[in-house]
């Protein structure tokens, strides 16, 4: 693979964590979010088993585009979206322990590499589509 393909094998590695991340969450939200966050209970665990559906769902859609080289840029820019918007959630919200904020961090530094894949995915996406002028 060319080193002008890191983006996308950076994109590759994303998708397929979130996949397994979200499986994960779906099979085992109460002691994940336990884990994560230190609470246990039944609305966390049903909070954590929908963040997995999502999670599944985003990391399946991103494999697909970026297998078909279709829409990728798209669902890693979302992907990273959502990690980011899960960074500052678990970064701001007041009196989470600190592997939460660590996740926190984690998600974004996913977020940014996301966003920097996204980016380049479209950028090589409009290389190859010939000027119409």
């Amino acid at each position: 693979m060319p080193v002008t393909d890191s983006h996308r094998r950076v994109a590759l590695v994303i998708a397929r964590a979130r996949v397994g991340a979200g499986a994960a969450m779906l099979l085992a939200g109460r002691p994940l979010v336990r884990l994560a966050v230190g609470r246990d209970g039944a609305a966390a665990g049903a909070a954590m088993r929908l963040t997995g559906g999502r999670d599944l769902a985003l990391g399946v859609g991103t494999l697909t585009c970026l297998h078909e080289r279709t829409q990728d840029a798209e669902w890693v820019s979302m992907g990273a979206l959502v990690d980011g918007i899960d960074a500052v959630v678990l970064l701001v919200t007041p009196k989470l322990p600190v592997r939460a904020r660590l996740l926190g961090v984690v998600a974004a530094a996913t977020a940014a590499a996301g966003l920097m894949a996204g980016r380049r995915l479209a950028d090589e996406r409009d290389a190859a589509v010939p000027d119409s002028a």
